[in-house]
């Protein structure tokens, strides 16, 4: 099991689940994508659509709550009236699990994007991680402006305990500016995460990110 977070929206966390859950599926692994949230399903999802395309998946087994307005959840749910239910997120996950061989979750945006309110207190996607209980894999842009994002990032997991395997910079280029060039080194300085790795633009597969679950 795997939480995709990112450092902030548009960063490809679809993408690298779609890679992560390629690699999974083709080592002969049952795998189930899980995305509880998808805003901007303007006339549909197209989150869920492409992971589903290639899990099999039902549209309505990827995603529990879509929402039109390319929001926070929380503000999604507030402008179309239609409330989230964490309960309900964490009892689909077990089904998921019991289903399942492993099962990727992706969020929304980064750590702190609100999903809604519980018990008067608005509840992130932080809150989530900590109650799935399950290891993170940390979706970064590779270029300048980077290492702030990431850094905050990191140390906002490690204060709950969680189980970071990889940060991964994204879309990297094959001619690296000096700063795409020493961002790798000094994020690993500055947090002690051994694997932090690039994924070059376009590349069609990961094969060796299985690995980093291990």
């Amino acid at each position: 099991m795997i939480f995709i977070t990112g450092t902030d929206t548009g960063v490809g966390k679809t993408y690298i689940s779609y890679l992560l859950t390629k690699a999974l599926l083709e080592s002969g692994k049952k795998v189930a994508y899980f995305k509880p949230v998808e805003t901007g399903c303007i006339s549909e999802c197209e989150d869920a659509k492409k992971l589903s395309s290639i899990t099999g998946q039902s549209i309505d087994e990827v995603v529990l709550y879509k929402f039109k307005n390319p929001v926070a959840p929380l503000v999604a749910e507030r402008e179309e009236g239609l409330n989230i239910s964490i309960d309900k997120i964490m009892d689909h996950f077990e089904y998921l699990k019991n289903k399942y061989n492993f099962v990727v979750v992706e969020g929304a945006g980064g750590i702190y994007v609100p999903i809604t309110k519980v018990k008067g207190k608005i509840y992130t996607y932080l809150d989530l991680v900590k109650d799935l209980k399950i290891p993170v894999i940390i979706v970064a842009r590779a270029n300048l402006g980077t290492i702030n994002h990431t850094v905050l990032t990191i140390n906002a997991l490690k204060n709950i305990k969680a189980d970071i395997k990889a940060v991964i910079l994204n879309k990297a280029s094959k001619n690296p500016n000096l700063a795409e060039k020493t961002n790798p080194d000094i994020i690993k300085e500055m947090t002690n995460i051994e694997n932090i790795i690039k994924v070059y633009e376009n590349q069609k597969d990961f094969k060796l990110l299985p690995n980093l679950l291990e």
